[in-house]
């Protein structure tokens, strides 16, 4: 019998003795400063080994230590402590002082080196992952939003969409000028990929689950971004995950998230006239039959009650009156609900973090929502002392069976009908959009289908599955030296249907597309780091390093243009040939790089980076590129001793950097691409752009210089950048004389110049038992085209068309916007025509430009014991934005804005026809004075502030109607002024007292209540959030119907086991 327990009972006494050995000490106590106030977020650790904890909100900390032990307490500002540990000194109350390791704060850089942020000599600004978490947003680009100096974020339009981040400025006119995003070392994929089925698709870096995420970094443009060459013209984001806890013993970590969805911005409808035209409306079929009931916009009788045959009422006349909420109604609360945990440990030999997340999005949009599932694991094997191993994992699998139309597809938009949308309309009565014999049921048939039906009958589905992974080797040569080797990859694989139904309006037979999209890039690195302190004064750090680099690029798309048979959605059910398309992109690049930085006395850093890059999208003797770097820094108040109590720390930093902007895959030698046979015969078609076998990669160069200062015993913060960036070569397809045989041609050709300022302050008004911090940031950055070719002869490049252009124009800012102007006289005045309505330019004109003058935000934070409550205020001003949906919604009638001059009680003028013809022209009716007998009398007319060709005063009445329609396509009537200020967010967090949560067994216990984007408190645009965006390219400032924004209110609550 003893044989059979002895093998048990040894593997029972193995698995025991960890927890055995765990249980020698427990340590618990509190950490404060001098003044009293407590510390969170403390680093304490046992010093000799990996075991570490961190204060929690309250300050308080405890930890298990094996027998008498030397606890080290660090914390940025404060003088690190040791305290010893024993069975009779179990409970602490430790003090800290206020010290000078503020300036040995370490931050990620470029490769994910880590720096003393004292040590640079450009700027880098670091967000926590606790906020990403508690403030959470389904794309994690926009909790960047007023938060960081210099980045500009787009937020997209509604929920589930795309968002993109400029950071100073664009600096390419045709290329890409969104930063390059870096996760754990590996740079991922954030593109859109395309727009088909009228759906804001996110772009990808939004797969990255915001609970995974420690800390993320931003490198403001090429200076502080230059080891990553041709990729580091718009800047680097670095997203840092978590990874196992340098502690002994298992962890578990729960977070659970719930958001609610409401909207924030609607148009202003009016709500006194119906659908119709010239007053006159009456249902028949919504085809023409009746009066006016083919018509889709309010121009109609008043809404007062009147009885008229409507869509719903089978002929019957019934009170014509109006619903104020029809489009607001259509809508749907939206919310989301997170929920993930987390598991990590760690040992002399190994540390570990596994996770998992669930989240699930109800859209605001009926019918519209997304799953996603997260999986993430973050490990490290220390082999012996001088071999480590590391290994990340990240999978995340995206599934929508309906992402939330958008712009301007009338089988698929949301807005676009409601811009049309009749005001006497009651939306409820249209959700059933099938009437008694199955046939579809809609207010109009003359142009849109039932939005209930466009909703759930006309879906664009999405399913994305991606891994992010790499494994990493550090070998620990000599004291100093080490060699480190990374691999690592980011692959996703995107599939999309597109279904239009049967019957839809316009698309008779439906339709049906299938789109399938690959992309993978494979990133492999080798480097050698050393450090040295060489002598008492100076310090070395140098690196040499090697990345080979490949990425492609699929995709297929296959369409059905019109079914065979109703609701069978397969591209075999297609009574017309099947039509398709392939792309293949792909490119591989090998670099070498170094960097050096040299430190005197630990206050003087000077700094120099090297690479080379050779890249096979471009020409053999174009394929080698050299991009260096060097910058500095120097700390005055060490150099000069000049520290006081007035002054703490100062700092002044600049540098200069040159770096690229790699072509994209086959632009060198033309090419023929295939289309369907003829017979037998298969079709070749000759490209429309001549191809360049000389190409250039794009090369900005940048000057950075900058200040910071502390002061006050940091009270008060400062920081300070002054920037100057030239970029040119620029890649673009400019048009050329079709007798070329070509439409376009690809030069390097332009030169687009940055220079700005962006300022950051710190104030601490308060610091006590209740801490109040205040933190502001200002950006202000000036673009110029200096030039779009060599000779001088193209002045404007065309960037994005809707109504109005966007353009590159030389001697404007980037992003012009430009179009039909208001013909004007020598005075300024607009000319009219023998109507009286305003005359176009025949030439068009500069309108404004999309960028703004200056964005910035302001945050207060006010902290008292486990309680924190913070407040962020962002703004943006100057830029202008093409308003569509205005732009629609005045010529269709909805708006409210179309309400002044529509009747006598709104301002209207009393006027008449002559002989009642119209061709006789409006004459103006005194006031009190009698009509001729016989005509009718309208009170609907409006003078357009104007003059006429000859100069005179403009008194030529227009009908309201011709009033608002006569200006749709004079784009200058259509700018506004982009300006805003948004509450963006508001968040109060509370950390339960230890005393609370220790008997339960647990480490800490946090919630937070969180708004976000909760008021526009100015605009200077109606109808629309001026911050709305179609796409992630540089198209933007030009609004097209897009889907109203929302606000959330959420709850998160994480506990720590």
């Amino acid at each position: 019998m003893f044989k059979k327990i002895k093998l048990p009972a040894i593997l029972f006494l193995l698995l025991l003795s960890p927890f055995v050995r765990a249980q020698n000490l427990a340590i618990s106590g509190t950490v404060k400063s001098s003044s009293g106030e407590t510390l969170p977020g403390v680093s304490i650790f046992v010093k000799g080994t990996k075991q570490a904890v961190t204060s929690n909100g309250t300050g308080n900390f405890s930890i298990t230590v094996a027998g008498k032990s030397t606890l080290v307490f660090s914390y940025i500002g404060f003088a690190t402590k040791e305290v010893e540990v024993s069975e009779n000194n179990k409970v602490l109350d430790v003090v800290l002082n206020e010290g000078d390791n503020a300036l040995d704060e370490v931050v990620v850089t470029a490769l994910g080196i880590s720096r003393q942020k004292k040590s640079l000599g450009y700027a880098v600004q670091e967000l926590k992952g606790e906020s990403l978490t508690e403030a959470r947003e389904s794309n994690l680009v926009n909790a960047l939003a007023g938060k960081v100096a210099g980045v500009r974020v787009t937020n997209s339009q509604g929920d589930m969409g795309s968002s993109r981040v400029v950071i100073r400025g664009e600096t390419s006119i045709s290329g890409n000028n969104q930063p390059l995003f870096v996760v754990d070392g590996i740079p991922v994929d954030n593109s859109q990929l395309n727009s088909a089925g009228a759906r804001d698709y996110a772009n990808t870096i939004s797969d990255i689950n915001p609970n995974d995420i420690e800390s993320i970094s931003v490198l403001k443009g090429p200076n502080a971004a230059a080891l990553y060459g041709s990729r580091a013209a718009a800047g680097v984001i670095i997203i840092k995950t978590k990874s196992g806890k340098s502690k002994k013993g298992l962890g578990v970590t729960f977070n659970s998230n719930g958001v609610i969805e409401s909207l924030l911005t609607l148009p202003k409808y009016q709500d006194v006239f119906g659908q119709g035209s010239e007053g006159k409306f009456s249902y028949v079929d919504g085809k023409g039959a009746g009066t006016n009931d083919g018509v889709d916009e309010s121009w109609g009788p008043r809404m007062d009650g009147r009885l008229i045959p409507q869509f719903f009422s089978k002929g019957v006349a019934v009170p014509f009156v109006a619903n104020p909420d029809n489009v607001r109604d259509f809508f749907e609360t939206g919310y989301s609900l997170s929920n993930g945990i987390a598991v990590e440990d760690a040992g002399e030999k190994f540390d570990y973090r596994l996770s998992y997340n669930n989240l699930k999005q109800v859209g605001v949009v009926p019918n519209s929502g997304q799953d996603k599932n997260s999986f993430a694991l973050n490990t490290t094997l220390r082999i012996t002392p001088k071999l480590t191993l590391t290994a990340n994992a990240n999978y995340s699998k995206l599934g929508s069976d309906n992402l939330p139309g958008t712009g301007g597809s009338r089988s698929t938009s949301t807005m676009l009908q409601f811009t049309w949308f009749g005001r006497q309309v009651d939306i409820n009565q249209l959700k059933n959009y099938l009437d008694e014999n199955g046939n579809t049921f809609n207010w109009n048939n003359s142009y849109y289908s039932n939005p209930y039906w466009v909703a759930y009958e006309n879906t664009v589905s999405q399913n994305r599955n991606r891994i992010i992974g790499n494994i990493g080797l550090n070998y620990k040569i000599t004291d100093g030296l080490n060699f480190n080797f990374r691999s690592g990859t980011d692959y996703y694989n995107d599939r999309r249907k597109i279904r239009i139904a049967y019957g839809t309006n316009g698309t008779p037979f439906g339709s049906y597309s299938e789109s399938a999209f690959t992309v993978n890039e494979n990133n492999t690195d080798a480097t050698l780091n050393y450090t040295k302190q060489l002598n008492d004064d100076f310090s070395l750090e140098a690196l040499l390093g090697t990345n080979i680099r490949s990425r492609y690029i699929e995709q297929n798309d296959q369409s059905a243009p019109r079914l065979a048979v109703a609701g069978l959605y397969t591209l075999s059910n297609s009574r017309d040939p099947l039509t398709s398309s392939n792309n293949y992109s792909k490119l591989k690049s090998y670099s070498g790089y170094a960097s050096a930085q040299i430190g005197f006395r630990n206050y003087l850093f000077a700094n120099i980076t090297a690479r080379n890059d050779w890249s096979s999208t471009l020409p053999a003797q174009n394929r080698s590129y050299f991009y260096p770097s060097f910058n500095g820094s120097l700390v005055l108040t060490e150099a000069f001793d000049i520290k006081s109590d007035v002054l703490d720390y100062a700092k002044i930093r600049g540098g200069w950097s040159k770096v690229g902007k790699d072509a994209d895959p086959y632009r060198l030698i033309n090419t023929f691409s295939f289309s369907a046979p003829f017979g037998s015969n298969p079709q070749l078609t000759a490209s429309t752009t001549d191809l360049n076998p000389d190409l250039k990669p794009e090369t900005t160069t940048s000057s950075e210089l900058g200040a910071e200062a502390v002061l006050f015993k940091k009270r008060l913060r400062f920081d300070v950048s002054l920037y100057n960036t030239n970029s040119y070569d620029q890649i673009l397809s400019v048009d050329v004389s079709q007798s070329t045989g070509f439409r376009s041609k690809l030069l390097n050709a332009g030169k687009i110049n940055n220079k700005g300022i962006e300022v950051q302050l710190g104030v601490t008004p308060v610091k006590k038992q209740l801490t109040w911090d205040i933190d502001v940031n200002y950006a202000a950055n000036r673009s110029k085209v200096i030039e779009l070719d060599k000779a001088g002869l193209l002045q404007n490049y065309v960037v994005a068309t809707n109504s109005a252009q966007v353009i590159a124009a030389v001697g404007q800012p980037y992003g012009t916007l430009f179009g039909n102007a208001f013909l004007r006289d020598g005075n300024g005045n607009i000319v009219v025509n023998a109507t009286g309505a305003p005359q176009t330019d025949p030439t068009k004109r500069v309108l404004g430009k999309y960028t703004p003058d200056w964005i910035g935000g302001i945050s207060n934070t006010f902290t008292y014991k486990g309680v924190s409550l913070g407040v962020l205020i962002d703004a943006s001003f100057g830029g202008s934005i093409y308003n569509g949906t205005y732009a629609t919604g005045t010529y269709t009638g909805v708006l409210a804005s179309t309400l002044p001059g529509r009747a006598a009680e709104f301002g209207g003028i009393s006027y008449y026809y002559p002989g009642n013809v119209k061709a006789n022209g409006t004459v103006r009716l005194a006031d009190g004075a009698a009509a001729p007998a016989g005509v009718t009398v309208y009170d609907d007319g409006i003078i357009f502030d104007g003059v006429t060709t000859d100069g005179k005063r403009n008194e030529k009445i227009l009908p309201a109607q011709t009033y608002y329609k006569s200006f749709r396509t004079i784009d200058e009537a259509n700018i506004f002024d982009a300006s805003y200020v948004k509450l963006r967010e508001i968040k109060l967090s509370y950390n339960l007292p230890a005393k609370w949560v220790r008997p339960l067994s647990l480490q800490g216990v946090s919630v937070s209540l969180v708004g976000r984007n909760l008021a526009i408190l100015h605009r200077n645009v109606a109808d629309i959030d001026p911050e709305v965006a179609f796409n992630t390219g540089n198209g933007q400032g030009l609004e097209s119907l897009s889907n109203p924004t929302t606000r959330t209110y959420g709850i998160n609550l994480n506990i720590r086991f």
